[in-house]
């Protein structure tokens, strides 16, 4: 009787590993050769990033040639949102505070701008100092500048973001010639990593960003005796 019992036990236990095999190799079936092609397709979504590259906006140049609008790139040190964890948030905070002491004890709500307009050298800085925070980023920002006094500058006109994110003209010439100024962005394509950041060895520009034409106003610039006068009116 306790054979006859012992044999049913091993026979039992043998289906069930019998079964569970049958299952996993279905399982493994499945994914590996039905669902390939889809889960491929899918994680490649999650990995690979798409970004547009602005293109830059033409000068609008005086009778005489020189620059009385144009474009200026810049970078800005961002923070982007905070870590969810409570004690990674209080570690990044603490950092910020020691390279910005005018933020320690203050309330930072994302995105906030940590410093504007670096230079190459605290780009490289910054770089290493936040290497292990992707929450904060350098951000490239494309400035429009305008010169000359208030009666020209009205002349120019003012630039904005539609809802593409391009730069558009919206009054004056810049309005006027908004085809010949507007250029046509590139496109590229970019792996992340598993912390969200890019991975620069993967990066691939699909498509060159063609720069916007300069155009000849007929106006005359008054000599830069510190006359000229600058306005940021648009970032992107």
């Amino acid at each position: 009787m306790g054979g006859t019992s012992f044999q049913f036990k091993t026979l039992m236990i043998l289906s069930f590993l019998l079964i569970w095999a049958v299952v996993a190799a279905a399982h493994v079936f499945y994914y590996a050769v039905v669902k390939r092609d889809d889960l491929l397709a899918e994680t490649r979504k999650i990995a690979w990033r798409e970004a547009r590259i602005p293109a830059l906006r033409g000068r609008i140049l005086d009778r005489n040639g020189v620059p009385a609008a144009w474009s200026e790139l810049r970078h800005d040190l961002v923070l982007e949102r905070l870590p969810e964890s409570r004690k990674r948030r209080e570690s990044l905070l603490q950092r910020i505070a020691q390279s910005f002491p005018e933020t320690a004890g203050k309330h930072l709500k994302p995105p906030h701008v940590l410093k504007h307009a670096l230079s190459p050298e605290e780009i490289l800085f910054y770089t290493r100092e936040f290497r292990a925070w992707q929450e904060v980023v350098i951000v490239p920002l494309v400035r429009r500048v305008v010169a000359g006094p208030p009666e020209i500058q009205a002349r120019i006109g003012r630039t904005a973001q539609n809802n593409a994110g391009e730069t558009v003209g919206v009054s004056g010439l810049e309005r006027e010639y908004d085809l010949e100024l507007s250029g046509r962005a590139g496109r590229m394509t970019v792996m992340l990593d598993r912390n969200g950041n890019w991975s620069s060895d993967t990066l691939r520009i699909t498509r060159q960003p063609e720069n916007g034409h300069d155009v000849i106003a007929d106006f005359v610039l008054p000599d830069r005796q510190g006359n000229d006068t600058e306005s940021g009116n648009e970032e992107i």
